[in-house]
């Protein structure tokens, strides 16, 4: 009884730390990909010296 329920728990712990470490992986990949934008939008504004229109700033231009 005692090695089923240390079993159970121990593939919890396992799944768990597997969810975790896809969130990681999809949080990573997401910076990764901002980052890539961010570098995009930046050559853009030195190539041409202006602000493309799907550039937002609501939340920091007050």
């Amino acid at each position: 009884m005692r090695a089923w329920a240390h079993d159970k728990l121990m593939n919890k712990l396992a799944a768990a730390r597997h969810k975790a470490e896809e969130k990681r992986a999809e949080a990573e990949a997401h910076r990764n990909q901002q980052a890539t934008r961010t570098a995009q939008e930046a050559e853009y504004i030195r190539r041409t010296g202006r602000i493309p229109s799907s550039f937002s700033c609501w939340g920091w231009c007050y």
